[in-house]
């Protein structure tokens, strides 16, 4: 069976890495929403809607929103409508349509566009959070997410909101599916982010079995408020706060690569700072040799990475610092690649592991 909302969160992260997606458009999620997220589907089940009292900031956003997996064509196409539509938003007969069809080739494949309305974000949440994280564990121990003191990873607090003022999810279920949407002109771009107003539609089409999810939810209708497409959430390893949770975290992990070819032995220094002290790593890696730092604590702050590429006449030196990688790693792991070929020239790129 296919998992969609885990499909649409991995294209959201695309551009949005610290985001989970909202496929089925759950109308529980808002800013501050105390509950549980699936690691694997990123579905989010609500436990408490008002248990906090926060501050909510609306930031402004780009109109469109347009998203697609592999597999799927778009088309859009005028036509004319039979002489008795009514545009919803207008309340006027409209006899000049506009349809848009998605061909989604390969069972799977995904399609997802909408009029973005705002994003909204919890003013200092983690004072916010950490502030209550009391009353959070008893929330937490209450669905079986904690032991009433410390939390597990996956239950906390929505800390953000991307709304859409209207738009649809399709994704298709066997190969050769299609979707289509059609109506006034006006009330179909303005539906998917391509001209002002509520947006609308009148009709809908398909070919195949599609699991689709529109905004608004009947043809001929506005939609009545804005809807929830994409979220932020901070949860708990115990009593530490994860500002970001994107995946369940056991520990922090550093990998070395350096790179075939690279001629220069490389002297490597972890220094970082934790709850019971400070703690040191070292190693040394040749050329075409990967390494890895593991076993970093998560509660680790002040993280300070040395390297020293040794040479014939003189060394070359380089340092990375991370003030907070629980709020900078979000999946727990960061790359550094290293080359270079005496005597040239040596470098040094930090990349976040995919």
């Amino acid at each position: 069976m296919q998992n969609w909302n885990r499909a649409f969160t991995n294209l959201i992260r695309n551009s949005r890495p610290a985001y989970w997606g909202n496929w089925a458009l759950n109308p529980q999620i808002k800013p501050g929403a105390v509950g549980v997220v699936d690691p694997v589907s990123g579905e989010f089940r609500l436990v408490a809607a008002d248990l906090l009292a926060v501050k909510v900031n609306d930031m402004p956003v780009s109109n469109t929103w347009l998203l697609s997996s592999e597999h799927v064509s778009r088309k859009e196409a005028t036509m004319k409508l039979d002489g008795t539509s009514v545009d919803p938003e207008t309340g006027t007969t409209v006899e000049a349509g506009l349809e848009v069809k998605w061909g989604l080739e390969k069972a799977g494949a995904i399609a997802s566009e909408f009029a973005l309305s705002h994003e909204a974000t919890v003013d200092d949440f983690g004072s916010v959070i950490l502030d209550n994280i009391d009353r959070l564990a008893v929330k937490a121990k209450s669905v079986s997410m904690g032991d009433g003191t410390n939390i597990a990873q996956g239950f906390g607090v929505v800390t953000g909101v991307l709304w859409a003022h209207s738009g649809l999810n399709v994704g298709s279920q066997e190969d050769s599916g299609s979707f289509s949407i059609a109506g006034s002109v006006s009330g179909i771009n303005g539906m998917l982010g391509k001209a002002s107003g509520k947006g609308s539609y009148l009709s809908t089409n398909q070919e195949k079995s599609i699991d689709r999810h529109l905004w608004p939810e009947r043809s001929g209708t506005l939609a009545p408020v804005p809807v929830p497409i994409a979220y932020s959430f901070a949860s708990f390893d115990g009593r530490l706060l994860i500002p970001n949770w994107i995946m369940p975290l056991g520990a922090f992990e550093l990998v070395l690569v350096n790179q075939v070819g690279c001629t220069y032995i490389v002297d490597a220094t972890l220094t970082y700072d934790t709850r019971s002290g400070p703690r040191t790593q070292k190693t040394q890696i040749s050329g075409g040799l990967t390494k890895t730092f593991g076993d970093i604590p998560l509660d680790a702050t002040n993280l300070k990475f040395h390297l020293r590429f040794i040479g014939m006449i003189h060394d070359d030196h380089y340092e990375l610092h991370w003030p907070a990688p629980l709020g900078q790693w979000l999946n727990g792991q960061r790359h550094v690649d290293m080359w270079g070929v005496w005597p040239a020239a040596t470098h040094l790129r930090e990349r976040e592991a995919r």
